[in-house]
């Protein structure tokens, strides 16, 4: 009898937590999974410190809603890394982080710098979201990297 019991619980825990496990996916691959990073310029024209507008990771937000991205961080492969400020992007929007200097718009952020970001021989550009989760990388090949 206490076999049954302990059996029963077991099955009715086990479903509580893969129940729990796929809502909880579901909740996150909501906003998440509809952001991606989709094209990137990690080469600005010469002479590069003069044109580093030029060099930018563009973001899109593939989804019917908007999405709010404030904190949320885009880091390069040597942890160079850019905090997104107070920004919605917009459902079906994109919008380029671009390395040089500028006002923010909702086209386009400015990470404000004076030198490269990104290297000109290849890179790899990584969105995390506000927790630290890793959202996208660019190119794709090092989503699993």
């Amino acid at each position: 009898m206490n076999n049954r019991i302990f059996a029963g619980m077991l099955v009715f825990s086990l479903a509580v937590l893969f129940l729990g496990t796929a809502l909880g996916q579901e909740g996150n691959s909501s906003t998440d999974s509809q952001i991606a990073i989709t094209s990137a310029n990690f080469v600005a024209p010469s002479p590069e410190k003069e044109n580093l507008v030029e060099e930018w990771v563009e973001v899109s937000n593939n989804g019917t809603s908007d999405a709010n991205l404030t904190g949320w961080t885009l880091e390069d492969a040597q942890n160079h890394t850019y905090a997104i400020p107070d920004f919605s992007l917009k459902a079906g929007a994109k919008a380029k982080i671009r390395t040089g200097m500028g006002n923010d718009t909702s086209a386009d952020l400015f990470w404000n710098k004076k030198t490269p970001i990104w290297n000109n021989s290849g890179d790899v550009a990584t969105l995390m979201d506000a927790s630290g989760n890793i959202v996208s990388r660019y190119p794709k090949e090092s989503q699993g990297a």
